[in-house]
């Protein structure tokens, strides 16, 4: 279950952002609100077993607290569902459709831009080695260079030492760093105005 919002002008990226663990889509509204004054496009959806996508197409009910290791994988497979259905429903080219994420979605953003040579550029928010067995390590090596926005807390300390990781392990990345408040985590980050006004300069550019 998901909420879309159309670019606004012509060119412009539509971003699909993807929530943390136990969160909901919901979490990203305030950030997307401002993004769609920019004219970009904005998708954002409840990951599989979480808020309102908690049942399949026969009616079984799922949960992420019930997840074995497979599942988690599944969010991959998710979110080219996605970019399939941005494609086949609204005509948007996959070189048009950006990726980012909080926590446990940002791993997931990173992981399938790694696959995904078509996806012009990616938001990390609070990105970790590995949430819930999404390891981003080997991906972020093989990652082609693109345009990536990156930003933790350096009282989070598990995110930062990730964030310091990624910067070190590709000097070759178009990679912005930023820092977030305190010890927040994901999209709490954006409660800082300024970090919030840096990311949306940067995706609008």
């Amino acid at each position: 279950v998901g909420l879309y919002h159309p670019a606004g002008r012509a060119g412009a990226k539509t971003w699909i952002l993807l929530h943390g663990l136990g969160s909901a889509k919901e979490e990203w509204g305030p950030f997307a609100h401002e993004l769609a004054k920019t004219g970009q496009g904005i998708f954002i959806y409840d990951a599989r077993g979480h808020h309102e996508s908690c049942k399949t197409v026969s009616g079984q009910a799922v949960n992420y607290q019930g997840f074995h290791p497979q599942d988690w994988k599944k969010m991959l497979g998710d979110l080219a569902e996605a970019v399939a259905m941005l494609k086949k429903k609204y005509g948007l080219p996959e070189n048009q459709v950006a990726v980012g994420g909080a926590s446990l979605g940002a791993n997931v953003a990173l992981v399938y831009a790694g696959s995904h040579m078509k996806v012009p550029a990616l938001v990390l928010l609070s990105a970790g080695g590995e949430y819930a067995g999404i390891n981003i390590v080997q991906p972020w090596h093989q990652f082609n260079v693109r345009r990536v926005f990156a930003a933790a807390s350096p009282g989070d300390t598990y995110a930062y030492q990730t964030l310091r990781f990624l910067a070190q392990q590709r000097p070759d990345m178009d990679l912005r760093v930023a820092e977030g408040p305190g010890s927040e985590h994901g999209v709490n980050m954006l409660k800082d105005d300024t970090l919030t006004r840096k990311l949306l300069e940067w995706m609008r550019s």
